[in-house]
């Protein structure tokens, strides 16, 4: 497989990744406006707590795939 090729199927990996974690993040938020007064404070803390957590990994995928797109532009 050449390096670009290469670059590509990790470019989709990556997106389907993110896909996954964005669905995750946006059921979490949806839970947390729905439970916010009703269910317990360690969970909501809990639940903030990992959906800034999955936001940073959303974000930190996020560069790594514009990089990947950047050294395509460059081979």
């Amino acid at each position: 497989m050449s390096g670009v090729d290469e670059i590509k199927e990790f470019i989709g990996y990556l997106k389907a990744i993110f896909a996954l974690i964005l669905a995750i993040t946006v059921g979490l938020i949806s839970w947390l406006v729905q439970n916010y007064n009703s269910a317990e404070k360690l969970l909501v803390y809990a639940d903030f707590l990992l959906i800034t957590i999955l936001i940073i990994v959303l974000i930190l995928i996020n560069r790594k795939i514009l990089s990947d797109i950047r050294r395509l532009r460059e081979l």
